[in-house]
């Protein structure tokens, strides 16, 4: 039942090597150019700064490589074009987010957001797309008036489904380490594409946030973990996505990575790596009644990758101990009423349930595990009237829904959505908030309403509303969302409608 629920609930530097070369040249056809690690690449000047799409940080995981950790990318000669962005890698057919099956397995690129003049020791920030660690693409983000704020915006794409978490005793035989983790091996890739090349596009690598939403906060609760990932980044955000969802064991991953190859007709590897992937990718779509957003695939525990899960990792001090913004929606799960026959507003009771079971509560006890040892600052987004980012109805209240916080800093050139003047105000602020955090980890500024780290108890949790940004104190926080039931359940409430 847990399971079944957080499937439908999810769905969606130390020492680095810098380039020495100038920030940025002109082309001759006015574009920017700047030279990274493998060759130089020409972006697109626009109003708010720099834009460069498609800049591939690893080799294509193709034929061979499918199911290999990540490759370094081939250099090229003379100047890449980076105004288009790479393509999105294979997922199937989602009508929530929009997006028909796409079979393309040559999809590790990033897009990289930059002021129109940099220094050099602007604050990076790494954004790992959310969706399901099934679904999405890294170009959908638009961070333009994020990079204008201050700051070099890397956005990324990442193997997905049953190309990016697939875990077989044939994959684990080859190297066991690795098999049902090589998404998060791509996104290390890129982490270390950042720490090389990010002096070059104006950005500091020594100072670099990882940030997602979602399945992108599990990424990033992933890194945390990870102790392949140390000293590549240096604060964290975690949207709507506590860490304790990354909790799918090794065997757990191989029972199920062996059900989907007998549904192929596999029994090794090689086979696997035989198949199209649109076969692979019609052997995970669900029966019918189960939901089309599934956490069957996921990033895996008990590998050198991800060791332990954060329910041992983070008592037993196991973890990068960085700064940390950690936060969640005020209607988290109204989006099922999108995707199943539950009825009711936002504001239903099995909204309310599911909201706190799977996300307000958890992300409070992460927070309140942490802040022993690092800074903390937590907040709830409360603004109910954001258009939504989803394919979803218009006339389909959602309220403050699973997502909803990230037009305020991310434009969606796909999906375009406009803000009323109160909510622009709240994305200024916002962003001011996001921005001061990745410069320095606290994202108190000037200008800004005054943002306390959490403490439990007699701490408080950030309001983020266009009425007015305000704080509440962490006891109402636990009152509200009901956490002194939440916090000794395994269970969640059950979901009418999803098998």
């Amino acid at each position: 039942m847990i399971r079944r629920a957080l499937r439908v609930a999810i769905a969606c530097a130390a020492a680095a090597t810098v380039l020495a070369a100038p920030v940025t040249q002109a082309a001759a056809d006015g574009g920017p150019v700047v030279a990274t690690g493998k060759g130089k690449v020409e972006g697109v000047a626009t109003d708010l700064g720099r834009v460069f799409r498609g800049i591939p940080y690893a080799a294509p995981p193709v034929g061979p490589l499918r199911w290999k950790p990540p490759r370094p990318a081939a250099a090229w000669e003379g100047v890449r074009p980076a105004a288009e962005h790479g393509g999105a890698c294979a997922q199937n057919a989602s009508p929530f987010m929009g997006r028909d099956q796409v079979t393309n397995e040559d999809c590790l690129y990033l897009d990289v957001y930059a002021p129109a003049q940099a220094s050099g020791n602007l604050p990076v920030i790494v954004w790992f797309h959310g969706g399901a660690f099934a679904y999405g693409s890294g170009s959908t983000y638009d961070a333009q008036r994020l990079a204008a704020a201050g700051n070099v915006v890397v956005s990324v794409n990442y193997r997905l489904g049953v190309f990016g978490f697939l875990a077989h005793p044939g994959l684990s035989a080859e190297d066991a380490s690795k098999s049902g983790n090589y998404g998060i091996m791509d996104q290390q890739a890129a982490l270390r594409w950042v720490r090389t090349n990010a002096a070059a596009f104006g950005g500091n690598p020594g100072n670099v946030t990882i940030s997602g939403q979602s399945a992108g906060s599990g990424s990033v609760c992933s890194h945390v973990l990870s102790p392949a990932s140390r000293g590549l980044f240096h604060r964290a955000v975690m949207q709507s996505g506590p860490c304790q969802l990354v909790a799918r064991t090794l065997p757990d991953a191989e029972t199920a990575g062996t059900a989907l190859a007998e549904e192929v007709g596999c029994t090794t590897a090689e086979c696997l790596r035989g198949e199209p992937a649109a076969e692979l990718l019609d052997a995970t779509v669900p029966a019918e009644g189960e939901s089309a957003l599934s956490l069957s695939l996921a990033p895996t525990t008990g590998t050198p990758v991800l060791p332990k899960p954060a329910a041992n990792a983070f008592p037993a001090g196991e973890y990068a101990k960085v700064p940390m913004l950690i936060g969640t929606t005020k209607h988290e799960a109204s989006t099922l009423l999108a995707s199943s026959d539950v009825e009711g507003g936002p504001d239903s009771a099995i909204v309310a349930a599911l909201t706190n079971a799977a996300f307000a509560c958890p992300a409070r006890r992460d927070a309140k595990v942490l802040e022993d040892d690092v800074p903390v600052h937590m907040y709830e987004f409360t603004e109910p009237n954001v258009p939504s980012v989803y394919a979803t109805p218009p006339e389909l209240e959602l309220g403050a829904y699973h997502g909803a916080e990230l037009p305020l800093l991310f434009d969606f050139p796909a999906r375009p959505i406009q803000l009323n003047a109160a909510q622009e105000e709240l994305a200024a602020t916002m962003i001011g908030y996001w921005s001061r955090f990745a410069a320095t980890g606290d994202p108190n500024g000037e200008g800004l309403p005054e943002w306390p780290a959490y403490r439990p108890v007699i701490g408080k949790v950030q309001n983020l509303h266009a009425d007015g940004v305000t704080n509440v104190r962490d006891a109402r926080y636990y009152a509200d969302h009901d956490c002194a039931i939440w916090d000794n359940t395994e269970g969640l409430p059950e979901i009418p409608g999803t098998g």
